[in-house]
């Protein structure tokens, strides 16, 4: 009996041993597969009806989920200009000091260079103080005595007038009594007798030519053809003008033309007519009329890169180093490359990603152009569709045991979905670019599957080829925020918007 109480004790903590052990095991493969708990939940995708149940860099998809906002991919790089963007609508934020946005314009961002002068009050000295890309604004030079037609030119009345400021420059009227007989400006008003001018008849020229001590009587001074002081013809180029408050403006440019230089002497300058339906494209025109051609857009890429909808470029390929071969990975770490048919970089850090891509001349990623292009021109779920496929990409369960000898050799369909915990599998990274329909309409391979991807912050998406749970992780909505530092199943692509 002693023999057995002794046994008994021994088999209880060998028993113990091996649940502990069992238990163990189990763990670590959640976390080699996964490297994380894979019991640790993650944040589900984002529902919404209209774009404002979604961040401002995300708006509602037709399916009710929170997506990337185009508008906003491109408004992540205006020249000397922190953007803002509102679902959607690129705006102009804050100016780099030294900068300003004069047109209104946000694809050009903050593109005025200047510097405030006096206070950055506007004065009349031809320079534009305020930096509001107009020079003297405020000061009207075809009527101020004071800066006529330029800033500091004052009109001084000759002998017996009252000076005028008009379109065409200085001018005088006769003070009452007085009158200019001899036309001669510089005598000013000489007469102080009447004598009939313009043959008696009143005509338009600040003189009492019928001498009946008023000037300019019932001359018409208030229309398009007759205009201020000295009756102007309105006539500007590509405009319908008038005359309002004495002086000839622009009413109106002809269709297809504007006036984007706010020079009202060439009136309204600028004709275009719109072409691609008004929206800029690609193809060095001035498609929606603004004054710039192709702005806001991305035209080309480098080498082995994707143009996205030209707002940024992508690599087709998962990243590798520049020696990396189908057999290895290599150790250059200088740079990195993106080709079809080597071994991917793996084990990589946030800062290792950020580094090598900066180093070939691109740089990571951000979170909303990765989701972007994962999702494809269609929206998806994955990047080739809404409906997970063990084979299209690699993943836990594109490599099950399935033939003679397996667990799973009776199953008809194989693999399958989450075949991976009933019938195990042998699964590894591959090459880049192996799985041919591993892609969609932008032409970009393996963003799903194979690697997690670093992107902008750290966190990996795309999932991995050792997820144990492939249909959920290889979502392009899934976010896999685990840290910064390096783990054997990241990988990272690059991106670039010609900055």
């Amino acid at each position: 009996m002693r023999f057995l109480g002794d046994i008994l004790p021994f088999v209880m903590r060998i028993k113990l041993f091996y649940t502990i052990f069992f238990i163990a095991i189990f763990l670590n493969i959640s976390c080699t597969v996964d490297e994380r708990n894979y019991r640790q939940e993650d944040e589900p995708e984002q529902i919404c009806s209209t774009d404002w149940d979604c961040p401002l860099t995300r708006v509602c998809s037709e399916a009710g989920i929170c997506i990337a906002a185009d508008g906003c991919l491109a408004c992540q790089n205006l020249p000397h200009a922190q953007p803002q963007c509102y679902h959607g609508l690129c705006l102009v934020g804050a100016c780099q000091g030294g900068w300003f946005d004069a047109n209104g314009l946000y694809q050009d961002g903050c593109e005025y260079e200047c510097t405030q002068s006096n206070g950055g009050v506007e004065v009349c000295d031809q320079i534009d103080n305020d930096c509001n890309g107009k020079v003297d604004d405020g000061f009207d030079l075809e009527s101020d005595v004071l800066n006529c037609g330029s800033c500091g030119n004052e009109c001084v009345a000759p002998s017996n007038a009252s000076p005028v400021c008009t379109p065409a420059g200085c001018n005088f009227v006769c003070n009452s009594g007085h009158w200019d007989i001899d036309g001669n400006p510089d005598n000013g008003c000489e007469s102080e007798t009447c004598t009939p001018t313009a043959g008696g008849v009143e005509i338009c020229d600040l003189r009492d030519n019928d001498c009946d001590g008023f000037v300019d009587e019932d001359i018409v001074k208030d229309t398009a053809e007759s205009c201020g002081l000295l009756c102007d013809n309105c006539n500007f180029p590509n405009s319908e003008s008038a005359c309002e408050n004495g002086k000839c403006v622009i009413l109106s440019c002809l269709d297809d033309c504007q006036d984007l230089n706010g020079e009202k002497s060439d009136g309204c300058e600028y004709c275009c007519t719109p072409t691609a339906g008004g929206v800029e494209i690609c193809d060095n025109i001035d498609n929606d009329c603004n004054g710039l051609v192709d702005e806001g857009l991305l035209c080309s890429c480098p080498e082995n890169m994707v143009l996205i909808d030209s707002l940024y470029c992508i690599d087709i390929y998962e990243a590798s180093r520049p020696d990396a071969t189908a057999a290895n990975a290599g150790i250059d770490n200088s740079r990195c490359q993106s080709v079809a048919g080597v071994k991917p970089w793996a084990n990589v850090s946030l800062q290792d990603a950020s580094d090598a891509c900066i180093a070939s001349g691109k740089r990571l990623c951000t979170p909303e152009e990765w989701e972007k292009v994962c999702r494809g021109p269609n929206v998806t779920e994955y990047s080739y569709g809404n409906d997970y496929d063990t084979q299209i990409c690699n993943g836990i369960d594109t490599y099950c045991y399935c033939g003679e000898g397996s667990s799973c050799e009776s199953v008809t369909e194989c693999p399958f979905a989450h075949c991976f915990h009933t019938c195990g599998a042998s699964f590894h990274p591959e090459i880049t670019g192996l799985f041919p329909n591993c892609t969609n309409g932008y032409g970009v391979y393996d963003i799903t599957g194979n690697l997690w991807e670093r992107v902008q912050g750290g966190a990996g998406r795309g999932g991995a080829y050792n997820c144990s749970n492939s249909e959920i992780l290889h979502k392009c909505s899934y976010v896999a925020d685990w840290g910064t530092d390096a783990r054997t199943n990241f990988g990272f692509r690059c991106c670039y918007d010609g900055q």
